[in-house]
């Protein structure tokens, strides 16, 4: 049996049979869920921030570390792409954190991430281009017209830790790598049961320096969230405890 498939501790899954252990952990999920610290999208929702608790302690990481890092595109639980390159610096087969070679420019602009395995010694790299965003539609994200370099730092990291260590992230994707696949348009539900749709060209084109377009689509919704959650918050609060 792999270590990955070992259950070193069985208090990580005690929730499932233990109904005091799923009580309180979900008590404390509607904790953050009415904190204004935690994103957007898990601010009154107790199950999504029950779900990324669950994940905090698969990854033995700060539950908050965790909330603030973890986002839900189209059903699929993602990371940010800063997020798993630190993780792949702290816990990876590396020696040392990952570096970038970076050359040429506009679309002739290609990006190299390299590491070097503690094991082997063996220096591995993965390279991703212009030419390969362009090809593969991700350039519909409007950060690869206002940080191209960055982005492709970001896109060549997650590649290279998909690559030679998934288990750093459980096998999870980033949401740069979901935002990229998915349509330029789409249908955001928020809280108040109304459908938001949510164009990603013209709102990553007014975010500031970020991981993602996903930070201005949450933006997009938070108003929402709040104005829903709002009502409710003075009975949850009463509630909880």
């Amino acid at each position: 049996m792999t270590d990955l498939a070992k259950i070193e501790n069985s208090n990580e899954l005690a929730f499932l049979h233990d109904s005091k252990a799923f009580e309180h952990l979900f008590r404390v999920a509607k904790a953050f869920s009415m904190s204004q610290v935690v994103p957007a999208h898990f601010q009154g929702k107790p199950e999504n921030c029950m779900t990324a608790l669950m994940m905090s302690q698969q990854l033995k990481v700060n539950p908050l570390l965790c909330l603030q890092n973890m986002h839900f595109i189209h059903g699929n639980a993602s990371f940010s792409a800063s997020f798993s390159i630190a993780l792949a610096n702290e816990r990876g087969p590396f020696v040392g954190p990952l570096t970038w070679d970076v050359s040429g420019k506009d679309q002739s602009l290609s990006v190299t991430c390299k590491a070097v395995l503690k094991a082997t010694g063996e220096v591995v790299s993965t390279t991703v281009d212009m030419a390969t965003a362009t090809k593969a539609g991700w350039t519909k994200n409007q950060m690869y017209k206002t940080m191209p370099a960055q982005m492709l730092r970001y896109r060549s990291a997650t590649w290279l830790i998909r690559l030679y260590c998934p288990e750093v992230l459980c096998g999870l994707q980033s949401m740069d790598e979901i935002i990229d696949i998915s349509p330029i348009k789409q249908s955001t539900k928020v809280d108040s049961g109304m459908s938001t749709e949510v164009d990603l060209a013209s709102k990553s084109s007014k975010a500031e320096v970020s991981d993602s377009v996903i930070d201005s689509i949450n933006a997009t919704i938070s108003e929402s969230v709040r104005d829903d959650s709002s009502d409710s918050d003075k009975k949850n609060k009463e509630d909880i405890f």
